[in-house]
């Protein structure tokens, strides 16, 4: 067992003994238990060794063979508009227009004349039979007197005739250069689909504002969420400062249970006007990096080259477009001006990641990086290409010359893959997040996450997604870039915490580092792939302490008791090909 890293050599507060340990340790990648002290891991090893470290006040738990890993780390996670979704209408489960109607009717029938009926952001029209958005005349139908905005992920929304008044918006009303206004191609007159924030901010500023309190609330909410799934970290990407302020009031409460890195939202757009307005707010001191807080991190800066489904910028055409002008989409933030607000952020000591789903907008993200090396080096600073779905051959020596960090989301995949199909055809669909791709030809570890809840968030959901390419609605896309489980387990572990400059604090189980732990149902490297989804969190720690039980785990001892004999020659070590499956992920 190694001796304790950083706590000293008093007793643990807390020792876990009979389990499955998964280290994501390279130097130890399998143990048997784990004793903790004053929230970090205090040794790791076998049980004989675990109870030399037993005292008159310490706690010890038996697992009976149950897989322990590291706390799972979402890399690319908007936690507090998840923690909204919660309490907007949920179209998850609607599967024709007339079952969104209904739930749009329902929500208005219970709101008083004039406020707002919104929706939450996890669904796609393709889970309809129709395949389409609910017409803006449809929705004035069901809510004739309610506002109504339904999100689609982060990219689109749907409004009706009161939503449009209400910001002042109308058929007259020219598409900005970086989103568009959808209409009736023989009328001209609005769908009441918007695509791209550009087009809906004007409609998004009518919304009645959240208070700190309304966003702590959301916080706390989702904390509950994010503990049953094992969650325990999150790179929140992209948030303005009273969105980040509520993060910080529920940590000095002592109510946030995952920690959080935040990045700082700007949208220097495509003209100087918007160029300027950026700049003057990055020198207005609103918000300063720190990396010290172990509860919430001001970690980067986020910025959108291209948008999502119908909004990314490509090098060849959409098969299916919303807006023939723009045959290969519309990049959000020009080149000069993505170059000139890199600069001078990196000047200011700051790390930036950047969304690009297009090849073209990866191509523009990269030579911007490239450019701003050029005056300010950012080389092995973790500038990170965020998303990067459609990664092409010729990528690879930009990010690892400049050593350039990648999170990686397969649920998009999973939850909008019959979007894509539809506007950029099977074979540039099946090419989408080529997860083998990442880990075979980037040098830097690569970070796993989910872009929830734009897409599904339940992290073993994601890793099966990963080993099988299964999406929800599109069948299997790009079975070439399946993964095994021991590598999309790194990537939900060590590598989110590489990209998040945590990797000496998080991602491994490892003396001296966060007692964040989470103890599966199964061993997702063991069962059948299919099962993988299946599999629950029964405990997660965080700092130590317990902060989710699943209900029944307890009284389950007896079963486990009998488990745990009936494997009593089984050393609950690594696979064969733990080894392989290391080294194929860069670990």
């Amino acid at each position: 067992m190694h001796p304790a890293a950083t706590n000293g050599h008093g007793p643990a507060d807390l020792i876990l003994t009979n389990a499955n340990v998964i280290t994501m340790d390279p130097a130890q990648p399998a143990a048997r238990a784990v004793a903790i002290r004053q929230g970090r891991i205090l040794a790791v090893g076998s049980d004989q060794d675990a109870a030399r470290w037993a005292g008159p006040g310490t706690v010890t738990r038996n697992l009976y063979g149950r897989t322990l890993l590291p706390g799972l780390y979402d890399s690319h996670n908007h936690m507090l508009r998840a923690g909204h979704n919660l309490s907007e209408v949920d179209l998850s489960r609607a599967r024709t227009v007339d079952d969104v109607l209904r739930a749009i009717g329902a929500r208005a029938a219970q709101t008083p004349p004039g406020e707002w009926v919104t929706t939450a952001s996890r669904w796609h029209e393709s889970q309809l039979a129709e395949r389409r958005f609910p017409h803006l005349r449809e929705l004035d139908a069901v809510a004739p007197r309610n506002p109504v905005l339904i999100r689609r992920g982060g990219h689109n929304v749907v409004v009706n005739s009161l939503a449009f008044q209400a910001a002042g918006i109308s058929r007259d009303t020219p598409d900005p250069p970086e989103g568009t206004y959808c209409r009736d191609p023989e009328t001209g007159d609005l769908t009441g689909q918007c695509i791209e924030i550009w087009t809906f901010r004007r409609i998004l500023d009518c919304l009645p504002k959240p208070t700190l309190e309304d966003h702590a609330n959301a916080l706390r909410a989702i904390c509950q969420v994010y503990r049953e799934l094992g969650i325990t970290s999150i790179i929140e990407p992209g948030l303005f400062p009273d969105e980040m302020a509520a993060f910080r009031l529920l940590a000095q409460r002592r109510e946030l249970t995952t920690r959080s890195s935040l990045m700082w939202r700007f949208e220097p757009g495509t003209t100087a006007a918007a160029l300027d307005a950026c700049l003057r707010e990055l020198a207005s001191g609103h918000v300063e990096r720190d990396l010290s807080d172990p509860w919430v991190r001001t970690l980067a800066i986020k910025l959108s080259a291209d948008g999502g489904v119908e909004a990314g910028y490509y090098r060849d055409p959409y098969d299916y477009n919303d807006d023939p002008k723009d045959p290969c989409g519309k990049i959000r933030i020009s080149r000069e001006n993505l170059v000139a607000f890199c600069t001078e952020a990196a000047r200011r000591g700051w790390q930036l990641g950047v969304h690009c789903v297009g090849d073209a907008a990866i191509d523009t993200v990269l030579a911007a990086y490239d450019a701003v090396n050029r005056q300010v080096p950012i080389v092995d600073q973790r500038w990170t290409v965020i998303h990067m779905m459609m990664a092409r051959p010729d990528h690879w020596e930009t990010i690892n010359r400049l050593k350039l960090a990648i999170t990686a989301q397969q649920p998009l995949v999973y939850s909008l893959g019959a979007g894509f199909l539809k506007y950029i055809g099977p074979e540039r669909t099946r090419n989408l997040e080529p997860l083998r791709a990442y880990l075979e030809n980037c040098q830097q570890p690569v970070g796993g996450g989910s872009d929830g809840p734009t897409a599904a968030y339940p992290p073993m959901l994601a890793i099966w997604s990963s080993v099988t390419r299964q999406t929800e609605l599109a069948g299997v896309q790009g079975p070439e870039w399946a993964i095994t489980p021991a590598q999309a387990l790194w990537m939900y572990t060590y590598g989110s915490a590489w990209c998040g400059l945590e990797e000496d604090v998080k991602g491994s189980i490892a003396p001296g580092k966060y007692a964040d732990l989470v103890v599966l149902s199964d061993d997702p490297r063991a069962v059948e792939v299919d099962a993988i989804k299946e599999i629950q969190a029964l405990l997660t720690f965080v700092d130590g302490k317990l902060v989710y039980e699943r209900e029944g785990f307890s009284a389950d001892e007896e079963a486990l008791r009998v488990r745990a004999t009936a494997n009593d020659d089984d050393p609950c070590c690594a696979h064969p090909d733990d080894e392989h499956d290391h080294a194929a992920a860069g670990t």
